[in-house]
């Protein structure tokens, strides 16, 4: 479970979100099975998925997409309105050789690509936006998505911190201009407050959210609310059977002659088996498609 604050600032020319998603990421790392690189891509973006929730309306869930030419392939990530993450990425298991200063650059993970954001809001249709990602650093790519898309100047700040035995901090800080009135002295204030801003380093000496707002914010006494959010995916073992009746009528058959069938969540990593009377099930639906 992380715990969400959020609120406005500057008689609301801002809004701003920050999150202790340590949990969260400890378990996508787990449930999928992930290496030390994969773990701080994937905890990243979900990290980000997770700083937008209070910002959703109340039926609507977004989704990030990103695809890079990099080895870490596909990284998806989505929350919903009420309080929910999920994640996963394409290579679970990859390594690459820390920079000149001895830190991993997810940047080299990423590569060059785009971020595909999905919004659905409960219609028909969700508005898809894509944008090309500008650093893959993710944190300012998705910062971009939100200003160059969005018409909303937006400051990400993400972090994954990881140990030998798994995930020793992990948060992420977001502030969103709402009124161009705003000051620019007060913009130059929060700019310079997050030049070399590391949220897990404030995480990692115990620093509470609200003082870490303070600071970045300029403002003392902030009036926030405060949520959790949680790692939840909404799959079940009928949704999985009907991943099953997309195969063509020969690949049910094939399955029938094994007497079994087995399918793997890609959001939660949660197996789902079916025995042959399930198959034999999924064949004669099948037939009268």
């Amino acid at each position: 479970m992380g715990r969400l604050i959020y609120g406005t600032a500057y008689d609301g020319m801002i809004r701003f979100s920050l999150i202790d998603s340590k949990d969260i990421v400890s378990e996508l790392r787990e449930r999928h099975k992930l290496s030390y690189l994969p773990t701080v891509v994937l905890g990243r973006l979900t990290t980000a998925a997770g700083l937008v929730i209070p910002w959703l309306s109340e039926k609507e869930t977004i989704t990030f997409v990103i695809s890079g030419n990099g080895p870490a392939g596909n990284v998806v990530s989505q929350s919903s309105a009420k309080g929910t993450v999920r994640g996963y990425i394409t290579n679970k298991d990859f390594e690459l050789e820390p920079n000149e200063i001895g830190k991993f650059d997810v940047k080299n993970a990423i590569g060059q690509g785009e971020l595909t954001v999905v919004r659905d809001v409960g219609l028909r249709t969700p508005y898809v936006s894509k944008v090309p990602l500008i650093s893959g650093e993710i944190a300012e790519d998705v910062a971009y998505y939100y200003t160059k898309s969005e018409q909303i100047p937006s400051a990400f700040a993400l972090g994954v911190l990881m140990e030998k035995n798994g995930v020793l901090t992990s948060g992420g800080l977001a502030v969103q201009i709402l009124d161009r009135h705003l000051p620019n002295e007060v913009i130059i204030k929060i700019e310079s407050n997050l030049k070399n801003f590391s949220m897990t380093h404030y995480l990692f000496d115990n620093i509470p959210l609200e003082e870490i707002a303070s600071y970045v914010l300029g403002v003392n006494n902030l009036i926030y609310e405060e949520t959790n959010v949680i790692f939840k995916c909404n799959c079940n073992k009928e949704k999985a059977f009907e991943s099953i009746m997309i195969l063509e009528l020969e690949d049910l058959y094939e399955l029938l002659s094994e007497e079994k069938a087995e399918v793997t969540c890609k959001w939660c990593g949660s197996v789902y088996l079916f025995d042959k009377e399930d198959i034999e099930k999924a064949i004669e639906l099948k037939k009268k498609e």
